[in-house]
């Protein structure tokens, strides 16, 4: 490192000395900056393609899940409309009103079967009450 000469004060008439010193210059060959900036480049579009790929991944399952949900509640959807139809029909009100309210048409008989009480299942026994006699007390 070389000083800078002493300059004479205008002032006063005396020597001071410089304290500048210069910079020690960094001297990159024009191929390393070159190398340096395309890399940083390149790793910013690596990092930023991986970002949008995953966001692209996330945007596609997600698409793939609403459009099963949107196919499942369509077909709910129509038997649900199909039920509807039914609904309103006469034959749903006349088998609502046989089955349900046990109701019948004028001149039928309606006959209702009462379930009969079952009997009461065996009780268990130990097998070795078969084989030996009774105990003696």
């Amino acid at each position: 490192m070389s000083q800078s000469p002493n300059l004479q004060s205008p002032v006063s008439g005396t020597i001071v000395a410089s304290t500048t010193r210069k910079r020690k210059k960094v001297n990159l060959p024009l191929a390393q900056f070159t190398a340096i900036v395309v890399l940083s480049i390149s790793l910013f579009l690596i990092v930023d393609f991986g970002r949008r790929a995953a966001t692209g991944y996330r945007i596609h399952r997600e698409e793939k899940r609403l459009a099963a949900e949107l196919e499942q509640l369509q077909q709910e959807h129509a038997a649900l409309e199909e039920r509807r139809a039914y609904v309103q029909s006469d034959a749903y009100v006349e088998e609502v009103a046989r089955n349900e309210l046990k109701w019948s048409r004028p001149g039928e008989t309606v006959i209702v079967v009462l379930a009969t009480p079952q009997a009461a299942p065996p009780t268990a026994r130990p097998a070795r009450s078969f084989l030996l006699p009774p105990p003696q007390v």
